[in-house]
């Protein structure tokens, strides 16, 4: 089976099983809505703090890939008045709804777009900022290498992007028990570390790559890979 095929065949089906887990009663589905809304702040503390590590300002056109309710979304363009709104993107139409019913202010309207994270409904070089995460282990490898190459498409020259997932510990024993730990409304997850995360950003053409060292992560305590990818600017060249 070639990749195109591949990839166009388990990114439907995994986000069918996903939408259907999200829209039922079980307390896991219930559990998963709440981190997605008010339990943010203990499910992705760090990013709270993208604004001083990556100096960003009101000039910042923010993407946020599997948004959820777009709690951080909101979060960080309130830490910034940016003069674009944000733009977040789900694949679950049951995620969107609810960020709907959150949004409160009228006057700052964040735009939320169901789609695909592995063919963004983007134009080229359309963001300075894309976050992506909780989102790889849903993704084989060529999956993963998809959503890098799209986010490497609509980032703008100079732009970064911040992409975090569950991580392996080392312990194998450990390991098993966190895929159970994540696997509600997941079938397989896939703990990568940092390493792979890495070696497949620059497969996917990313000049600049690095440890993003996001922590802590309060809630749940398993460990995170996370990396800080981006496009040079125009005229840049790494030979002096």
């Amino acid at each position: 089976m070639n990749t195109a095929s591949r990839s166009s065949s388990t990114v439907p089906q995994r986000a069918e099983e996903y939408e259907r887990w999200l829209r039922g009663s079980s307390l896991s589905a219930f559990g998963f809505r709440w981190m997605m809304g008010p339990g943010q702040w203990a499910v992705n503390l760090p990013l709270y703090r993208l604004p001083k590590n990556l100096k960003l300002d009101a000039s910042t056109r923010l993407l946020d890939i599997g948004c959820g309710r777009g709690n951080v979304l909101r979060t960080l363009d309130d830490q910034l008045g940016s003069d674009v709104p944000p733009v977040g993107l789900d694949v679950s139409r049951a995620m969107l709804e609810q960020a709907q019913r959150d949004e409160g202010n009228p006057r700052r309207y964040a735009g939320f777009v169901q789609g695909s994270a592995t063919a963004l409904p983007f134009q080229d070089g359309s963001f300075n900022l894309v976050l992506c995460g909780h989102l790889v282990k849903h993704f084989d490898d060529v999956d993963t290498l998809g959503l890098f190459t799209e986010i490497r498409r609509v980032l703008s020259p100079g732009g970064l992007g911040v992409i975090w997932e569950f991580g392996p510990t080392g312990d194998r024993r450990l390991d098993a028990w966190n895929a159970r730990v994540v696997a509600t409304g997941v079938k397989q997850p896939r703990l990568r570390s940092q390493r792979t995360l890495k070696r497949l950003a620059t497969d996917a053409g990313f000049e600049f790559v690095r440890d993003a060292d996001l922590r802590p992560f309060l809630l749940p305590p398993i460990p995170r890979s996370s990396i800080l990818v981006g496009r040079p600017p125009e005229g840049y060249s790494a030979r002096p």
